[in-house]
């Protein structure tokens, strides 16, 4: 229990803490926004690089792919099941897209990846090298489910997904670590350490930032709370225990079961609002999936790191 209050309280407390901050008044108008944008683009990527750049087992490490092909493979039987889920519980055609997002769709990088980076036994360097594929797998299945809820599809969309992919600083960075670990090379001293440093802040900032943009998030009306409720019980319930059947099925255990099912558990992505905000008119839903999701995560990673660690 130790270990799971030392793993999970840190992330959720920096959480409220941005949270506490946002609703004292702290940020300025803009702050939060320019705050999030230096976490995405600068920090993160910061950590990826230096982490995958100074890995020297994730090249030899076999288990990798085999993971990550897991986490792919459980990924889209969770968007199935969510997308069936949304029929069976009466939401609209045009809203089903952006509910299998929110079922789906986790927050891998700003909460699952906190808590692996200081777990025992987890190559978390592994873990980072993981996150590339999988937000370009999480992008297209996204921009499937959402166009597949509305009519038609447009030469526009298939364009922005493709220029997500080229310029999304987490792909990027994780190809320039692994390119440089794969041929050896290594940055000069000086601008080396200026890049880890950057690291260092790249997960407190994240999580202070997230806490203040969940509290401003503009929830509206949901039409159900059956569909929040569904949505929620989805990403951080029903996603895990398909993974733990996935998990139990071919044989994963230790670490490796940990992290794919704390990976599986994370919150609802906070990008999913925005993208269901650009292609649906459901983003009442989605801010209130990726608020009940990150306020229920909390319990269901306790009980996922309880029961493997």
């Amino acid at each position: 229990m130790r270990l799971v209050l030392d793993l999970l309280l840190p992330v959720f407390l920096l959480i409220a803490l941005g949270a506490a901050l946002q609703r004292g008044g702290f940020f300025s108008t803009g702050v939060v926004t320019g705050l999030n944008r230096l976490s995405y683009w600068v920090a993160l990527p910061a950590l990826i690089f230096s982490g995958l750049a100074d890995a020297g087992d994730v090249v030899a490490d076999g288990r990798t792919g085999y993971l990550l092909t897991v986490l792919l493979g459980t990924t889209l039987l969770v968007a199935l099941a969510g997308w069936i889920t949304a029929g069976l519980i009466g939401v609209p055609w045009a809203g089903r897209g952006t509910f299998t997002q929110a079922f789906f769709r986790g927050n891998l990088a700003f909460v699952g990846l906190p808590i692996l980076l200081h777990m025992p036994g987890v190559p978390t360097a592994s873990v980072m090298l993981m996150l590339a594929p999988m937000m370009l797998f999480y992008n297209l299945l996204a921009i499937t489910v959402l166009v597949a809820s509305r009519e038609g599809i447009s030469l526009g969309t298939v364009r922005a997904l493709a220029a997500e992919w080229v310029r999304n600083p987490i792909i990027l960075a994780s190809l320039a670590g692994g390119l440089c670990r794969w041929q050896g090379w290594t940055l000069p001293p000086v601008l080396g350490v200026t890049v880890a440093q950057l690291g260092l802040m790249a997960v407190p900032l994240a999580l202070v930032t997230i806490g203040a943009i969940l509290l401003t998030m503009p929830l509206g009306a949901t039409r159900e709370r059956l569909w929040t409720a569904g949505a929620v019980a989805g990403k951080v319930f029903i996603s895990p225990l398909v993974g733990l059947a996935v998990a139990w099925a071919l044989g994963i255990v230790g670490a490796e079961r940990t992290t794919l099912l704390v990976l599986l558990t994370c919150p609802t992505a906070v990008i999913s609002y925005a993208m269901s905000g650009q292609m649906s008119d459901f983003e009442g839903l989605a801010a209130q999936a990726i608020v009940g999701s990150t306020l229920a995560s909390a319990g269901a990673l306790a009980v996922v790191l309880a029961l493997t660690t």
